[in-house]
């Protein structure tokens, strides 16, 4: 069938999976007979980041068993994938092959491997950790656990119907020192599966910047008592800390960043309509995945300043214009959070066009309340002189944090 749609994905040098997210849309005018055209360019001296390949194949498989659109054939041959796409095998060909086999497709290189998970099966997931830990020596002892963690997350709370029900996990020897791993569904997301929680502070959290709460030790959403402990993003973001890796969580339009201890961010991103976690475990330094489950275990042996620098975007909450009073309240608590992470804050006020008076004396009162945290406010070029002259004096109270 003759392709209707054209998508031109590019592959950028930075920031490449957020990049290629906004790239992705969830078109209005598809209709069930459509057959979609992505095709694959990169820029110079740029690296492929297997999240970027997982996503795409994620997204598309996700369009086609939705019945958004019939299917979808790709062009790789301007780029150089790290596994062999089998040739003239379109999305519907992949996932219709073997109806019986939870796996539509395993794709196995030297360096690579990508699955498509299609049925909710713990038996063939149990089979497939096995061939992870026997695939290469090279695999951090125990990182089939983290991963099992991630997997099972996608079961638990993805919350998609059986006739739906596709899940893709890439992993990546991208050089000899560092293994790239990529989990991605088409789900709820963060905010809709703890919408639908059992405990009450998992629904207090789904109006916030979810995956900041989430990987905070502890946390819950359906009560320890049940035997679900929330180990999963935890358990990835200390190992990814301890072993000075990577790990970036985008889901709905929030993304959550780390890099090993430098730098915590959370930002508003193009929407991702269900969860990727995704990251780079440095294969040269510690991967102790019992280190990690005792600090969740004890979190008070956690280090406070557990990152040097927690960058917020006011704009992760959705909104241009905080007003509310909830909304303002919200954004405190998150602050608060991050303060218990970080010596260094910067709120970062880009895409947002106003604040109102209540929001300006909650953040006044909140630098006030932590003078021993050096606080930075980010005040966007383009912002209007109300908005300016708003912000003026919350950066001249914070650069007192600075001074003291």
């Amino acid at each position: 069938m003759a392709p209707t749609k054209t998508i031109n994905v590019h592959l950028a040098r930075a920031n490449q999976v957020i990049d290629v997210v906004s790239q992705l849309p969830y078109d209005p005018t598809y209709k069930s007979e459509d057959v979609v055209h992505i095709s694959l360019t990169m820029a110079p001296k740029a690296r492929i980041e297997i999240a970027s390949i997982a996503g795409i194949i994620q997204y598309s498989c996700d369009l086609v068993m939705s019945n958004t659109i019939h299917d979808v054939i790709f062009d790789f041959s301007k780029v150089k994938l790290p596994f062999t796409w089998p040739a003239k095998k379109t999305i519907r060909d992949i996932l219709t092959l073997k109806p019986k086999d939870p796996v539509a497709i395993e794709l196995v290189s030297k360096d690579c491997r990508l699955t498509v998970f299609k049925k909710n099966d713990p038996k063939r997931r149990d089979e497939w950790y096995d061939h992870i830990k026997n695939w290469r020596k090279d695999v951090p002892q125990r990182f089939h656990l983290m991963l099992n963690e991630l997997v099972e997350n996608v079961s638990a709370h993805a919350q998609l119907e059986e006739s739906r029900f596709v899940f893709t996990v890439g992993l990546l020897f991208s050089t000899k020192k560092q293994l790239l791993y990529c989990i991605a569904d088409c789900g709820v997301g963060l905010k809709g599966s703890l919408n639908h929680a059992i405990v009450s502070e998992a629904k207090q959290v789904s109006t916030r910047a979810c995956a900041l709460n989430l990987t905070r030790p502890q946390f819950t959403s359906k009560g320890i008592q049940r035997g679900h402990q929330g180990v999963g993003l935890f358990i990835t973001s200390e190992l990814s800390q301890m072993n000075q890796g990577y790990l970036e969580i985008i889901s709905g339009t929030q993304e959550y960043e780390q890099s090993d201890n430098t730098v915590m961010r959370i930002r508003g991103v193009a929407e991702w309509r269900g969860t990727m976690v995704h990251g780079a475990i440095n294969l040269d330094k510690e991967f102790n995945y019992r280190q990690a489950m005792r600090l969740f275990s004890d979190p008070s042996k956690l280090s406070k300043d557990r990152f040097l620098v927690a960058h917020l975007h006011l704009n992760v909450y959705g909104e241009r214009t905080l007003r509310t009073r909830e909304l303002c309240e919200e954004i405190i608590r998150d602050l608060e959070l991050s303060v218990e992470r970080s010596p260094k804050i910067i709120l970062d006020f880009c895409d947002i066009d106003e604040i109102s008076q209540a929001f300006r004396g909650f953040l006044r009162q909140f630098v006030v309340n932590n003078k021993h945290v050096k606080i930075m406010i980010m005040v966007p070029p383009n912002a209007d002189e109300d908005l300016k002259e708003d912000l003026q004096e919350l950066v001249e109270l914070a650069a007192q944090n600075l001074d003291d």
